[in-house]
């Protein structure tokens, strides 16, 4: 199964100065890291959706040979940024499943995909979550049975409730240490 990955880094963040994800964490810009990991992630292509502050976004970071999307509904909420990186995903009939990360939570390591991956294909599952210490996070694996759902949402929603809602086969990966900080909030810095 080819599967890909989608970072969302497209909303305005709560509290922020600047662009959020152009915010410097540990001498770097904060979606600068999340890129910096997915480079390494064990899947066929990275789609990296960025909305607000796009232009300065798009200046701040190396972006490698990850495709950017740029997702001009983002104050829709956070259905609109998934929607098109699945709108452009699923033109492609090779990706069957999407890894859906978070452009604020640097940390996310390739041995962690790989695992969330592979018992997508041992356990045939159709969405596969992390738990790291008795929490559910991120990175969720969906299958492209649930992608019709996604592009189907308005407004904001959470992509945990839709894989445990929509999923025949709902998979959970147990990690004995605590998921990457996600930076959703400037107090989160």
């Amino acid at each position: 199964m080819s599967t890909i990955a989608i970072i969302l880094a497209a909303d305005a963040g709560e509290g922020f100065e600047n662009p959020k994800y152009t915010t410097v964490v540990q001498d770097k810009v904060l979606l600068q890291h999340v890129v910096d990991d997915a480079v390494h992630w064990p899947v066929a292509e990275v789609f990296v959706v960025v909305g607000s502050d796009a232009e300065a976004v798009i200046d701040a970071v190396d972006f490698k040979n990850l495709v950017v999307v740029i997702d001009s509904e983002w104050e829709e909420g956070s259905a609109s940024p998934l929607r098109a990186a699945l709108d452009l995903a699923s033109r492609n009939r090779d990706y069957e499943r999407c890894l859906v990360a978070k452009g604020d939570q640097p940390g996310v390591s390739d041995e962690t995909v790989k695992l969330l991956i592979e018992a997508g294909d041992a356990e045939d599952a159709d969405a596969v979550v992390p738990r790291y210490r008795y929490s559910a996070g991120w990175p969720v694996l969906l299958d492209r049975s649930i992608w019709e759902h996604l592009l189907g949402e308005e407004g904001s929603i959470d992509v945990l409730d839709i894989a445990r809602s929509h999923s025949s086969n709902l998979h959970e990966v147990w990690f004995d240490y605590l998921a990457p900080k996600a930076y959703e909030r400037m107090e989160d810095l």
